[in-house]
């Protein structure tokens, strides 16, 4: 027979919860078994302890009066002495059955014995008419009254070792006890570890796969059996994730469709202007000149944007270079600073730069992107005649390339968002400055992909972009 456990969370906590109080429990029942035990055996000591101090001054009180009313008999021979002290025979007879019926220990039962046999030989010593056994009777009613005494003293004696003995014994119940709350505590404590883990581990990955969905990764998510709630949870998440991976295949369908068409007639554009601005079509004037050159820097920037959509399209498809190397920083910054040499002259614009980790292991093509795309952006938001300034250094086992320019600021309302595809700042929407808002995403899609992070800082005036990706391991 299959024995089903609980399926959802309120059912697994509450058996968690159960489990976890059960060694309690247990531990708790077993106290109180020891308790018990130690209360019974509390009680039995007492009742010995007070039968036979009880019994011991009872007779002792009765062999006191007995003495004194024999001697006051067979002084006086007084008929109502005699039957005053016959009671008081029969009276301390029955005493003495008494001491020998309910005090079974060893340490009285022999001093009982040796009273009831002295007791028998004093009354039989009694009833003989005889002065010389009335005499002997008297004594012995004496010396019976000593071993009372005696027996007193050892119920007392018996009472402190059984006091003693109760006392062992619950010092070994309370080592037991604490010993047990030792083992149980703990296991108590794993077990609901072990349901806590049962409970956030599904929790845990659910929270993985929702990342993973919030970075565009679209893996398939891990199935959730247990609990039945993570079961429905995980298989809305999975329809989510196709749901999402098939909106992300179309918009990148459409990105790489939509660019390779406009790079058709953008190319015959391009074409034309440069035969018109090398005079293939004949001689132009300043203006038509200015025209023309306006035209082929139109003609530069918009086919720019185009290769950074297809670029972020690559990118989506997973289609990167995968071999790291080393590779010189200053080549790298040569080589990008190349391509933008013209827009830096026309603005006027200086770059300082400041290498101080001559090589860098990365994905030379990768970073390339991200930084030409920095510099794009660093160009675009700098005053006329300022300085970009770039810096490469390492740091504490990480690369740190950073680019700052002294224009306006990021404001902090852009600086958690900025780097999400077609997300514009506040300041690029003022000032009309054109671009399609995915040069800082795939700067941060750059750095994800060696592990490492993108963020923007306030350089006062100004802002400095900062990439930073773990050192290799020699």
């Amino acid at each position: 027979m299959r024995i089903r456990g609980p399926r959802t969370i309120t059912g697994l906590m509450a058996a968690g919860c159960l489990l976890a109080a059960a060694p309690l429990l247990g531990g708790l029942l077993y106290a109180s078994v020891v308790l018990d035990r130690l209360t019974r055996m509390t009680e039995v000591l007492l009742d010995h302890g007070m039968a036979t101090t009880q019994l011991g001054m009872q007779l002792r009180d009765d062999l006191s009066n007995l003495e004194r009313s024999s001697r006051q008999y067979a002084l006086l021979r007084d008929d109502r002495l005699q039957d005053l002290t016959e009671r008081r025979w029969r009276d301390t007879a029955i005493t003495v059955r008494r001491l020998n019926a309910q005090l079974p220990t060893a340490a009285t039962a022999f001093v009982a014995a040796d009273i009831s046999a002295r007791f028998a030989v004093a009354n039989a010593n009694w009833h003989i008419a005889d002065f010389a056994a009335t005499s002997a009777a008297i004594d012995g009613l004496h010396t019976l009254q000593q071993r009372a005494d005696v027996l007193i003293g050892n119920g007392r004696l018996q009472l402190e070792s059984e006091f003693e003995h109760v006392r062992a014994e619950a010092q070994r119940a309370r080592r037991q006890m604490f010993a047990c709350a030792l083992t149980l505590i703990p296991l108590g404590g794993m077990l609901a570890w072990g349901f806590s883990v049962a409970v956030t581990r599904p929790v845990k990955q659910m929270f993985r796969a929702i990342s993973a969905l919030g970075r565009s990764r679209y893996k398939p998510v891990p199935t959730i059996r247990f609990p039945h709630e993570m079961h429905r949870l995980s298989q809305q998440i999975e329809w989510l994730r196709r749901r999402l991976g098939q909106l992300e295949a179309d918009k990148e369908r459409f990105l790489r469709q939509v660019s390779h068409e406009l790079k058709t007639p953008l190319a015959c554009l391009r074409e034309g202007t440069e035969l018109l601005s090398e005079g293939a079509l004949g001689e132009l004037t300043e203006r038509q000149g200015e025209v023309a050159s306006i035209l082929s820097e139109s003609t530069a920037e918009l086919e720019s944007l185009i290769d950074n959509l297809l670029a972020y399209s690559e990118w989506r498809a997973g289609r990167q270079e995968s071999q790291r190397s080393w590779f010189e920083a200053d080549a790298l910054l040569s080589e990008v600073l190349s391509v933008h040499r013209l827009r830096l002259s026309k603005r006027a614009l200086t770059v300082d730069i400041n290498i101080r980790e001559p090589r860098v292991f990365a994905l030379r093509a990768q970073i390339r992107v991200a930084v030409d795309n920095l510099i794009t952006n660093a160009i675009k938001h700098s005053p006329p005649g300022s300085t970009i300034e770039v810096c490469v250094v390492a740091n504490d086992g990480q690369f740190d390339l950073s680019v700052r320019d002294y224009g306006r600021g990021v404001p902090d309302a852009d600086k958690e968002v900025i780097f999400e595809p077609f997300v514009r700042g506040l300041e690029v929407e003022e000032q009309g400055i054109r671009g399609t808002g995915i040069g800082l995403s795939i700067v941060d899609e750059t750095l994800l992909a060696h592990s490492g992070s993108v963020s923007v800082e306030d350089a006062y005036p100004g802002a400095r972009f900062r990439l930073r990706w773990p050192y290799p391991h020699v």
